[in-house]
């Protein structure tokens, strides 16, 4: 279910022009790991998984991160505000979908947001972090 949840972020987040990059599979973990021409970019982190069973099911919460990197250019200057602006269409754009259209997803839930995280200057840096709630049958797809 996690794979499918993660697909359908990125068919999501593929969807906003203003990005040039986005990745579920692959976390570059320095801002010189990405060409100028990929950015803006944008990077789901996997970060847990926690379960509760109910009988013949499971409720599952994962917990993940959306990483957000973007930098100027000679003939454009990127300020905080374009960050802000732009992590807010990501949160809209995720949220017009909150259980992306699969069954047994019940909900996203955004749990904090903060920015600029490594102060690299040029380089700005957004961390969203989402939980997904949903259900998985024990014995094979929900």
């Amino acid at each position: 279910m996690k794979s499918k949840i993660a697909q359908k972020i990125k068919e999501i987040l593929e969807s906003i022009s203003a990005l040039n990059y986005v990745s579920v599979d692959w976390v570059r973990l320095t801002s010189a790991d990405f060409n100028q021409s990929e950015l803006p970019a944008v990077q789901l982190i996997d970060v847990v998984c926690q379960a509760e069973h109910e009988r013949l099911r499971a409720k599952k919460t994962w917990g993940l991160s959306l990483e957000l990197i973007m930098r100027g250019s000679e003939n454009e200057e990127v300020g905080q505000k374009d960050l802000w602006d732009l992590e807010q269409q990501i949160h809209r754009e995720l949220f017009k979908r909150p259980n992306f259209d699969l069954p047994g997803v019940i909900s996203l839930r955004l749990l904090s947001s903060s920015s600029d995280l490594h102060l690299l200057h040029p380089y700005y840096y957004s961390r969203s972090d989402f939980e997904v709630i949903f259900y998985e049958n024990l014995t094979g797809e929900c």
